[in-house]
């Protein structure tokens, strides 16, 4: 047993201190998200008595329209570097939850959430995505997402725990949202003080068409991106109608909707780094199928099954679902991308990634009033089933992100097979 704890704390020492201090920073940058971004639509619900048709279309349709921001912010992470792009989405973040902190009326709040959208959290994905690729070998990069995302889990549990001191009768949402605001900006610090720029220098790819025209031929990359939608249907519910449903279905209180937060957190964060690593040498495809069943089937039987227990193991499920879903999802999509359009590519992840996401809100939204809160989960099992189907039947061999004449960074590993980039090294190589 020292043996191994040993042998894991030397190979986490191989990371450099600038992913320590990226992890750290992102930690404390979630802590504040996970401060507030639950409770929103409870407070959106309950506090400014809004639908939650009207509810799903202002989260759904302010993330649509917020998606082209993320084509540009993939070029500007190129151009002009990974931190100016961090700064940005930190500064987004902030604004929706003191404007929430403020907002009285539909119009200040549909104000916010559409700044946040453009320039927020998926400004954020798309940066910090980019930074981690720019940071780690190909070889330990799925396991360099996963140590990110469990940091984030355990933001999410942090977040949630100091929430639960403010959620009493009635629950003091605007207090929340301002201090998770206050929260944000401390990544601000960081990375104005202490994070480096990571941006590679030009290796002599041009990219035409401002670098998306070649994406856009990238086929594999496109159907790889579009299967991802149906596990995202689920994913994008679990903070914004999931709460709604179950309280509909189970009548929960916030506190309790709150604890069932903190398992959903607990079992990322405890799953997520062991998981990766023992996965590392899996099939990708498998691993993407299991995890949109786990998701959909997780989310789809908890409004049916009764309150208890049994949800917690739902959600726990879930959680399994979603500490495989992310990591090796953003891994396949590193080894398809040359690494001068590295930024351009993680743009348009997060642009796939969000826009699946905000369909969560802006279909589940309509479905739990027009159907009910079960009818509307049977619809999640239904898409994370299907994407259990096809995940497999995509064909991602071959080499991936790099066009004819493209050259691989001074010093660095040739660009290989998504199912090398996978592997991990063999021992004694």
């Amino acid at each position: 047993m020292k043996r191994t704890i040993g042998r894991a704390a030397r190979s986490l020492r191989e990371f450099p201190p600038q992913f320590w201090l990226l992890t750290a920073g992102i930690l404390v940058y979630v802590i504040g998200v996970d401060m507030s971004y639950p409770f929103e639509t409870l407070f959106l619900r309950n506090g400014l008595h809004i639908s939650m048709t009207v509810v799903g279309l202002v989260l759904g349709l302010t993330s649509l329209a917020g998606l082209p921001f993320q084509i540009l912010g993939g070029a500007f992470a190129d151009h002009f570097g990974r931190r100016a792009v961090l700064v940005l989405a930190v500064c987004g973040s902030a604004v929706l939850y003191v404007g929430l902190a403020l907002s009285h009326s539909l119009l200040q709040v549909v104000l916010v959430v559409a700044i946040e959208a453009a320039f927020g959290w998926s400004m954020f994905l798309t940066a910090s995505n980019a930074m981690i690729a720019d940071l780690t070998s190909r070889r330990r990069r799925a396991e360099a997402f996963g140590i990110v995302r469990t940091a984030i889990n355990v933001s999410m549990i942090v977040g949630p725990l100091i929430a639960l001191a403010f959620l009493g009768a009635p629950p003091e949402y605007r207090l929340l949202f301002a201090m998770g605001g206050a929260v944000c900006l401390v990544f601000l610090l960081i990375i104005v003080g202490a994070l480096h720029e990571t941006k590679p220098p030009p290796a002599g790819l041009r990219p035409a068409g401002g670098g998306y025209a070649h994406i856009l031929r990238d086929r594999r990359f496109l159907a790889f991106c579009a299967v991802t939608f149906l596990p995202l249907y689920g994913y994008g519910q679990i903070l914004s109608t999931f709460p709604v449903a179950m309280q509909e279905a189970h009548g929960i209180s916030a506190g309790q909707w709150a604890r069932l937060v903190l398992a959903y957190a607990v079992g990322l964060s405890v799953l997520q780094f062991p998981v990766v690593r023992l996965t590392r040498a899996w099939n990708p495809l498998l691993l993407l199928s299991g995890a949109s069943a786990l998701i959909g089937l997780g989310l789809g039987l908890a409004p049916w099954l009764p309150w208890g227990w049994l949800s917690v193991a739902l959600v726990l499920l879930v959680s399994l679902g979603v500490v495989i879903l992310i990591p090796v999802a953003a891994t396949v999509v590193a080894a398809f991308a040359p690494v001068e359009l590295r930024g351009r590519y993680m743009g348009a992840w997060t642009t796939a990634y969000l826009g699946g996401y905000a369909l969560g809100p802006l279909c589940g939204g309509y479905a739990v009033d027009a159907m009910g809160s079960r009818g509307a989960y049977l619809v999640v099992a239904a898409a994370g089933l299907a994407g259990a189907v096809c995940f497999p039947l995509l064909r991602l061999g071959g080499r991936f992100g790099e066009p004819p004449g493209a050259r691989t960074p001074r010093g660095g590993p040739p660009e290989t097979s998504l199912e090398t980039t996978l592997k991990p090294p063999v021992v004694g190589s």
